[in-house]
């Protein structure tokens, strides 16, 4: 019997993942990354090369709003990134759209719009531009392996005995937003009383969110919901949202959340895929941001 072309496709791509994987250069965080090539963009909504594979799903319906998360998998660390739509010291800002076709992102999200405050530990590619960290604000680190971490109202001693555990980690990128969700696949409760920076993001109000999530190893999630302004949603509260995740985690075939940080959210939410916002289409103009994270291939033709 025949299988359908679009079973094929993605087990062909495996296929050449498991033969050129060896052959695949180590992509340096600060090297340029590959532009992907149209024909791994299988849909609208489905990325497959050897190096990285994309799928968004258009999620559901809680709480009387609608979300839609992606499931994102790469080879090598290298390929999960950030980006400054400008300098650190300038205050511009610019469609995330223009940042992500930039830096050839194949999926984008938005970041913690650094340019918006004068606190928090601040590193970005392995450069630190800022140790002056906020208790208010729980703090994201990536590593050099690809690996999410969180450090719950975060102070100098809480950061500096992180780094005395971990000798053998490198703080690639940080991002001072929060509150963690999730850590070591275990979900915090959300209320007023056990997290301090609740009112840091407006956790009571309706509102979009997105959450940048790890899986597995090299293996991640991404969850955004709609806001007030899109049809038929009312956008929700951060404790809605983290029911929201707990929702997607039991549509990933068995995979829990390992850990879950809440990103920047209201107007700056932003997913990107193909160069296009794919999110909360129904506002007639998002934020323009700061900064991006960012997913790229590690595959040259």
């Amino acid at each position: 019997m025949k299988r359908p072309l679009c079973v094929l496709l993605p087990l062909l791509f495996c296929l050449m993942g498991l033969c050129a994987q060896a052959d695949v250069a180590a992509l340096d965080m600060n090297s340029p990354a590959p532009a992907p090539g149209e024909q791994y963009y299988l849909s609208d909504t489905q990325y497959q090369d050897p190096t990285l594979s994309v799928q968004v799903y258009p999620g559901g319906r809680i709480y009387d709003t609608g979300y839609l998360y992606a499931v994102i998998t790469i080879t090598q660390p290298g390929q999960l990134r950030t980006a400054m739509a400008f300098r650190y010291n300038s205050v511009k800002a610019v469609p995330g759209q223009m940042i992500a076709q930039a830096n050839r992102a194949v999926l984008a999200v938005n970041a913690d719009y650094h340019t918006m405050y004068e606190n928090g530990y601040l590193t970005r590619r392995g450069v630190n531009y800022r140790n002056r960290p906020e208790r208010n604000w729980d703090l994201l680190i990536i590593d050099q392996h690809g690996d999410l971490h969180g450090i719950v109202e975060p102070g100098e001693e809480k950061i500096a005995q992180w780094q005395q555990e971990h000798l053998a980690l490198q703080m690639v990128d940080t991002f001072n937003f929060g509150p963690v969700l999730a850590q070591d696949g275990q979900w915090r409760e959300v209320s007023r009383e056990n997290m301090q920076n609740l009112y840091r993001i407006e956790g009571d109000k309706l509102a979009s969110r997105l959450a940048i999530c790890q899986l597995d190893a090299l293996t991640y999630l991404i969850v955004a919901c709609e806001c007030p302004e899109d049809k038929g949603s009312r956008g929700m509260t951060l404790s809605e949202f983290t029911d929201c995740l707990r929702e997607v985690e039991g549509k990933l075939d068995g995979r829990k959340i390992q850990f879950a940080y809440n990103l920047d959210g209201g107007n700056s939410t932003t997913v990107i895929f193909h160069n296009q916002k794919i999110n909360a289409t129904g506002k007639a103009r998002g934020r323009e941001l700061s900064d991006i994270i960012y997913f790229t291939t590690a595959w040259e033709e």
